[in-house]
């Protein structure tokens, strides 16, 4: 009999590591699958109240709202929604959905200062769907502070002609 070989480890399984009972996997599956027949928000009006109705939804019931099930409520996937934040559809749209992900950023932002969410699970998230970094970007290009470099010449002609110019160790290599 052939050995299967499992891929992966097992701090990267859910189902090793994930400490929710069935009643409580039950709850997360109907939060999300809840959305998961919504049409494609065609028009921003749309999106706009789709948007309002999942966050509307989400306060009645208590529920974590995610960027996931965001999409899901749009009726479109995560990449469709970062291409719409992305200008895509238009500024109006961009805009919204940057605020919808701005209220769910603050969400986390307060559940990780609460203590109610690990640190990890806040870095991960504001590093891959708020845009956030923990590093600092330092652009070096070569330049002249002085701007363009001027040979001997050319900064002679510049000076008033009554001002007395002594060249002399300044030539031109």
């Amino acid at each position: 009999m052939d050995e299967v070989k499992k891929r992966g480890s097992k701090s990267a399984s859910v189902t090793a590591n994930c400490t929710a009972n069935k009643q409580e996997i039950s709850e997360i599956i109907q939060n999300s699958y809840k959305w998961f027949n919504c049409e494609r928000v065609k028009t921003d009006e749309e999106c706009a109240d789709r948007l309002n109705e999942f966050f509307t939804e989400c306060l009645q019931t208590g529920e974590i709202p995610t960027v996931e099930k965001m999409c899901l409520a749009l009726g479109t996937t995560r990449t469709t929604v970062w291409r719409w934040e992305q200008g895509d559809l238009g500024s109006v749209r961009s805009n919204m959905i940057k605020k919808a992900k701005e209220i769910l950023a603050s969400m986390d932002a307060e559940l990780v200062q609460k203590s109610k969410i690990p640190q990890i699970t806040y870095i991960f998230r504001a590093k891959n769907f708020y845009g956030m970094s923990d590093k600092t970007e330092i652009e070096v290009a070569p330049r002249n502070p002085l701007g363009p470099t001027l040979s001997w010449d050319e900064i002679a002609k510049q000076i008033p002609q009554e001002i007395p110019i002594d060249a002399e160790g300044w030539e031109d290599e």
